[in-house]
């Protein structure tokens, strides 16, 4: 009996073509949220308590945050959390975050977000926002800062 390879490259390449079985997706999402919960809880923290205690459980010890045309490292912002202390004045902020992209590759992501601040002190009320993006990697399976980029939006008239 002779064999026809071309045939038996056919049936082999149909069998392989009608196999039901994808690739499997990875589900990042669970990583997503909890980046995402480091923005929200360095913000909450840091930026809002001006904790800087906090800046060890957020970001990684080379942590670089690009602030409007400055380089801020976490000497920066703990220095920042003394001199906002003093001046705050019952100064309380609420953060809010609109995350709209967000890439995954390995144990880094990047995330893409709009940050609203609201600043209350008695009646008054301010609004700031700012465009920022974030790469977290994970560090002994914690995800950690290890750059934001931060570009403040002009208020619209």
């Amino acid at each position: 009996m002779k064999f026809n390879t071309s045939l038996l490259f056919f049936i082999t390449l149909l069998i392989f073509s009608c196999n039901d079985t994808k690739p499997i997706e990875i589900d990042n999402s669970k990583d997503f949220k909890e980046v995402e919960h480091v923005v929200q809880g360095v913000f909450d923290d840091v930026w809002s308590n001006k904790n800087a205690e906090y800046l060890t459980k957020y970001h990684t010890d080379d942590f670089i945050l690009l602030e409007h045309g400055e380089v801020w490292t976490n000497d920066t912002i703990a220095n920042w959390c003394k001199r906002a202390k003093i001046r705050d004045n019952g100064m309380k902020r609420t953060n809010s975050f609109d995350f709209f992209e967000a890439k995954k590759e390995g144990d880094k992501i990047w995330m893409a977000y709009h940050n609203y601040a609201t600043f209350k002190k008695d009646t008054l009320t301010g609004k700031a926002q700012w465009l920022e993006s974030i790469v977290a990697v994970k560090e002994d399976s914690i995800w950690k800062l290890e750059l934001m980029h931060s570009t403040r939006v002009p208020r619209k008239n």
